[in-house]
């Protein structure tokens, strides 16, 4: 019953109950969705031992048993023969298998009739006791609760499949997305090599750092187990890896991170991520090229459920009255904006930046 085997929990409760009841044949039908048809899960027969499945039985063909039983009630007959709700049954069912006394029980669940079980006696009536009643009805309650328990077994089945295709089809858009953000930079570097002057590769180059930074939160969601969020830790250890080794050449930059293990939820990783490389670009371009003892600062921590990330050089800062074209100052203010953050700079003596955002 606990594993959902309704054939061999029927087989079994079939044969214990029809000989606690001493008749000699019993039954389980189960309605189909729209209860115009019974199917029978098992028909036990005690004077040969057999146990069988019966033909279906169709509600075009019985109609008025098919009425009696969808009252929901139990029908109880000391003479199956004679009973009018049973005349329909008379000639293939009832004469054929000589059955007397019969009972049949409602099987319910979630308040619906599912279904009935059956106790029959063969070649002789039988006034079915309330005794007997009340201990038909606990066997319908037994039955209700395998069937209750395989059909929660094959949806716990069915969801387990769903979620095994949809983490497959994840890995497989994540892999897909992945391949396309490396064909974009193998792109951009070759039409780098058709640049005409240095500005116009450097665009490229900015561009390029934008697309792996975008690729970075991708890599992180195609090798983890968790598909909703990214370690923010990790991203901005393999960012600054990346920025120091492309601007930092020569500079001996002094890097001191202090990062707290901070999840952020996907959907704020890019803007977050696109945040952080304008930062730490303008960082290590500006901050530091005529510099001896250049220090960089970062610091991520969690706070109340806010994700704080602050970002520290101690280049000789800027006027921030003053244009600073290619610093990309809109572009930061702009994503900040989409993550709801909350976005602080100073730039005396360097520039300090603070975002703070919801997780």
């Amino acid at each position: 019953m606990h594993q959902g085997d309704t054939e061999g929990f029927a087989s079994e409760v079939l044969q214990c109950s029809t000989r606690v009841l001493e008749c000699e044949r019993s039954n389980i039908w189960i309605f189909n969705e729209d209860q115009s048809e019974m199917y029978c899960l098992m028909a036990y027969d005690q004077l040969t031992g057999d146990m069988s499945k019966m033909d279906p039985l169709s509600g075009v063909e019985l109609p008025n048993y098919f009425s009696h039983l969808k009252r929901n009630e139990i029908i109880v007959s000391e003479n199956a023969k004679k009973e009018p709700m049973n005349a329909e049954l008379l000639e293939d069912y009832l004469i054929p298998y000589n059955i007397g006394g019969m009972i049949d029980i409602p099987i319910r669940s979630e308040g619906k009739m599912i279904g009935v079980v059956c106790f029959e006696h063969v070649g002789k009536t039988h006034l079915w006791s309330i005794e007997e009643q009340k201990f038909c009805q606990s066997v319908a309650q037994l039955i209700t609760l395998t069937l209750e328990t395989n059909q929660k077994k094959a949806l716990q089945e069915q969801l387990e499949q769903i979620i095994k295709q949809k983490e497959i089809l994840i890995q497989e858009i994540n892999h897909r997305v992945k391949n396309n953000l490396a064909v974009i930079m193998s792109l951009l570097n070759l039409q780098k090599h058709n640049a005409k002057d240095a500005y116009h590769e450097r665009l490229f180059d900015e561009i390029k750092d934008k697309v792996y930074t975008m690729s970075l939160i991708q890599e992180q969601l195609h090798t983890s187990e968790n598909i909703d969020s990214i370690n923010l830790e990790d991203f901005l250890r393999n960012l600054v890896q990346n920025l120091n080794h492309s601007y930092g050449q020569g500079k001996n930059i002094h890097i001191q991170m202090d990062l707290d293990v901070v999840p952020v939820d996907v959907s704020k990783a890019i803007p977050c991520g696109l945040i952080a490389n304008e930062i730490l670009t303008n960082s290590f371009k500006y901050a530091f090229s005529n510099h001896h003892e250049p220090v960089l600062n970062i610091h991520l921590s969690q706070r109340s459920g806010d994700c704080v990330l602050e970002f520290k050089d101690n280049g000789p800062g800027f006027d921030p009255k003053v244009d600073h074209p290619g610093m990309g100052m809109d572009l930061i203010s702009d994503l900040s904006g989409q993550i709801d953050g909350d976005l602080q700079m100073t730039t005396q003596n360097g520039v300090s930046v603070s975002l703070t955002f919801p997780c």
